[in-house]
């Protein structure tokens, strides 16, 4: 048997995943590799059969056989199979073990930091790279927005990918060169084991909302979520940064005596003070256990990007970074795309894409945009379908006590009923606001072909909900779409550049 197969095997009998092996292990091949998706399986490889919410890998057994695949890795006993087979308690927590050490344990030879919270994983994991290349440390990114793994950034189709392709992105990077990644981690991503195989050098905890509640039910399931990977997927010794102005982050840095605590309003280690916000960035101080560091200019407005800066910056504080590349970094950061991403058109009106999709993020957002606003403040959004629904009438209040003129549309209904989902998102507009300042737009690109048709130079327009994601999911297809597309096509039928 391969000697990391064996290792993989001891590794599964560790975490008590492993319920029993069969079958010839002389005939499997070196080198095999692990995957979960039959449609990519070829000879030679591992197949693990993931039992999700709507589909049963073991279905694809036959499929997978007839592809040539040496070996299977399955939840529930299988018969008249030729070939070996891993019996586990749960495939998708086991895949991660496993795949770790058919790629030699690429985490073990990486620096790995985690983001988890509500908001503001994507921009702080961007921000976490930044500093650590300016500290000459080559980083990968696993997130949100893309998989990037030193050498190629594909686009993220979830937050937290299946740990067998978690295990294959950290091997590419350690392939590549790097030396690190940043990696958002999702409460679903943690709960279903999807972290399996890693162990973590540093973890920031951001802040905790009402979100994914038709997963996890109540608050305290949510919290216990992210609480998992503090309590199982760090190294020992690593940096534990949350946020001191969260009353959750309160509640787990009581657990762990050394935390870098950090905040804006609120006692902590790491505190951001003097705060000035402008529509190019926002400039702070910084100060660490009372003692300043710096003036800090980050290149993205918003009081929650000075917190997502301070979140970065504890971390890799913590984790040895000199103050300097941790100053530098956070300067010389990229804008993130789709994280209050910035265009400004030639005639005059400002467009801000951005993913808050929450009515804390909404109302975060225009609190925002608000006193940076030279004309009216527009704000576009919808809500996803087969979501939270109690949140709709939330986002329409917080659009209606912010801006001035309101379009409600569609974000990935999925299943659902587009107009009904914004038919919601009004009530909540209506019980603040009598006047005529908003309306139902669909579908998405016609909604902000009209908003920039209304809007006169100086106006903003906030487009929210879906900030990088290239696709609209209309009764489970995902059809090509993009915000920015839209603004830009609207730009060139109107003859304007993009500034």
């Amino acid at each position: 048997m391969d000697y990391r197969v064996e290792r993989g095997l001891a590794d599964l009998k560790a975490a008590g995943l492993l319920t029993d092996i069969g079958g010839d292990w002389s005939k499997l091949p070196a080198g095999c590799a692990l995957k979960s998706d039959s449609r990519t399986v070829g000879p030679g490889d591992i197949f693990a059969c993931v039992v999700g919410d709507h589909v049963d890998g073991h279905r694809f057994i036959g499929q997978a056989l007839a592809s040539g695949v040496s070996c299977l890795l399955v939840q529930r006993p299988v018969s008249d199979v030729s070939i070996p087979w891993i019996q586990v308690k749960n495939v998708r927590a086991a895949m991660g073990f496993l795949a770790a050490a058919l790629f030699d344990e690429p985490a073990d030879k990486l620096k790995m930091f985690a983001v988890t919270g509500t908001q503001g994983k994507s921009t702080t994991s961007y921000m976490i790279r930044s500093i650590l290349q300016s500290c000459g440390i080559r980083c990968g990114l696993l997130g949100t927005i893309v998989y990037d793994d030193g050498e190629k950034a594909v686009l993220a189709d979830r937050t937290t990918p299946e740990s067998d392709e978690v295990q294959s992105f950290l091997k590419k990077m350690t392939d590549n060169g790097c030396q690190a990644c940043s990696m958002e981690c999702s409460s679903h991503g943690i709960v279903q084991g999807r972290l399996s195989g890693c162990r973590f050098d540093g973890a920031v905890f951001t802040n905790l909302t009402p979100e994914h509640l038709d997963f996890h039910k109540t608050m305290e399931n949510y919290f216990a979520a992210k609480c998992e990977l503090f309590h199982q997927y760090l190294k020992d010794g690593a940096a534990v940064a949350p946020n001191a102005a969260s009353e959750y982050g309160r509640r787990l840095a009581a657990e762990f005596p050394r935390a870098m605590t950090w905040a804006l309003e609120a006692p902590a280690r790491l505190v951001g003070e003097n705060v000035s916000l402008s529509s190019d960035g926002g400039e702070f101080d910084l100060l660490l256990d009372g003692k300043r560091l710096a003036r800090v200019h980050i290149p993205l407005t918003g009081r929650y990007n000075v917190e997502n800066a301070l979140g970065a910056a504890a971390v890799c504080l913590a984790s040895g970074c000199d103050e300097k590349s941790v100053v530098a970094g956070l300067e010389g950061m990229p804008q993130v795309p789709g994280r209050m991403e910035r265009l400004t058109l030639e005639n005059g009106v400002r467009v801000i894409i951005d993913y808050a999709h929450t009515a804390d993020s909404l109302e975060a957002l225009l609190s925002t945009l608000r006193p940076l606003t030279r004309g009216r403040l527009v704000s576009v959004f919808g809500h996803g379908g087969d979501r939270f629904a109690g949140h709709r009438p939330l986002l329409g209040k917080a659009a209606a006590q912010k801006a001035d003129r309101i379009f409600i549309t569609m974000d990935n209904p999925r299943t659902e009923d587009p107009r009904a989902i914004a038919e919601q998102i009004a009530e909540g507009v209506k019980e603040v606001r009598t006047d005529d300042c908003w309306s139902i737009d669909l579908p998405r690109d016609a909604a902000i072909f009209k908003a920039l048709d209304w809007c006169r130079e100086g106006d903003l327009v906030a487009l929210s909900g879906k900030g990088p994601e290239p696709y609209l999911e209309i009764n489970g297809v995902k059809h090509p779409y993009s915000d920015r597309g839209t603004v830009e096509e609207w730009a060139r039928r109107k003859g304007l550049q993009i500034l």
